[in-house]
């Protein structure tokens, strides 16, 4: 299981990469237009728009190895036995936090396919496809937390 999570993780964090260099291109794009008097429209939302898929399709990757910010300081000068109950108490409270994120995440999501929503410019670009990007990348996140808190229970159970 968790090596078909890790491939998800790759397939995710390469489409990033390329949604990252594509907005880079039409940006320059953009820029040369501009300069010529012919700008693309609706390139800030756009780009807005690819920014917020990237960062929330990347979370899983980033929880996979751990490169998110912790706070460890305080859970390392603790007595083993203390130390051990604080590392389930986090992870069960990141497990919470990301479900509820994800939760309310899907809920504005589907009120957003809903209503139709838009972003109204010189471009009519529709908000609701972004949020599901959103959904898909906080489900992955929760997974991959999920998964965390069961290796972290299970190494702590082995130790005693």
């Amino acid at each position: 299981m968790k090596a078909f999570f890790h491939k998800i993780n790759q397939i995710l964090s390469a489409f990033c990469g390329w949604l990252m260099l594509a907005m880079m291109i039409v940006l320059v794009v953009d820029i040369i237009g501009r300069t010529a008097g012919k700008p693309l429209q609706g390139m800030a939302e756009l780009s807005v728009f690819v920014m917020m898929i990237v960062i929330y399709l990347g979370l899983a990757r980033c929880e996979e190895y751990r490169e998110h910010v912790g706070l460890e300081l305080i859970v390392n000068m603790l007595p083993p036995k203390a130390k051990k109950k604080m590392i389930i108490l986090s992870r069960l409270m990141a497990v919470v936090t990301v479900g509820l994120l994800l939760y309310a995440v899907f809920q504005n999501a589907l009120a957003s396919f809903q209503n139709s929503e838009a972003i109204e410019g010189t471009v009519e670009l529709r908000i609701w496809p972004v949020k599901a990007f959103m959904v898909i990348g906080l489900f992955f996140f929760f997974i991959q937390t999920v998964s965390h808190m069961f290796d972290a229970a299970k190494r702590i159970a082995k130790k005693d």
